[in-house]
């Protein structure tokens, strides 16, 4: 569906020519989540029918998570980051698919890859876009979060190193009725 879109074309190209920002209010609309579990402070630009969206997430030393990762040096985990951008992928998905109407949104299948460590005080930009369009049942999600400001993605540091993303994910996502679900405690 999206085969020309990458992080650079949704952030650098794209973004800034959407249909704008979405607050972390209205979010939630397309969103179960809540806080404390609600990963996406806002929506920085998207466009809902070409299916892309960039998204902005603050890391706040505030956050429980680094009360106890780790004292020595906190930093993100990856399980939040994965929870954060597929997040993103839901409200996307839950956009392009229209309203709920009783169903709920599951992941059938999430690969994730991590470049380095999230340190309290960054700001990461998320470009999710839809890969696969599917049968507005299921959809192919790529997603992919890079640290604001930091060179070395693409400048060596001075060890001579380079990092890939923080995050860079594809995840299959499903609507389906609840009662699918019978007997799984939902």
């Amino acid at each position: 569906m999206n085969e020309d879109l990458s992080f650079d074309k949704v952030i650098n190209e794209l973004s800034g020519t959407g249909n704008g920002m979405i607050s972390h209010t209205e979010c939630k609309k397309y969103l179960r989540h809540d806080h404390p579990c609600l990963g996406v402070d806002w929506i920085k630009d998207h466009d809902f029918e070409r299916g892309w969206v960039h998204a902005v997430r603050g890391i706040s030393i505030s956050d429980p998570v680094f009360a106890g990762h780790f004292a020595d040096a906190a930093m993100y985990p990856g399980t939040n980051l994965t929870q954060d951008i597929n997040q993103i992928a839901t409200l996307l998905f839950t956009a392009m698919t229209g309203p709920m109407d009783g169903e709920v949104t599951a992941f059938k299948n999430i690969n994730s890859n991590y470049g380095h460590p999230i340190p309290p005080g960054c700001v990461l930009d998320f470009a999710v876009w839809a890969s696969e369009k599917g049968d507005n049942k299921t959809m192919l999600m790529t997603l992919e979060g890079k640290i604001r400001d930091f060179p070395y993605y693409d400048t060596p540091n001075k060890y001579g190193l380079t990092y890939k993303p923080a995050i860079s994910a594809t995840s299959e996502i499903v609507r389906a009725k609840r009662r699918i679900y019978d007997g799984i405690w939902m």
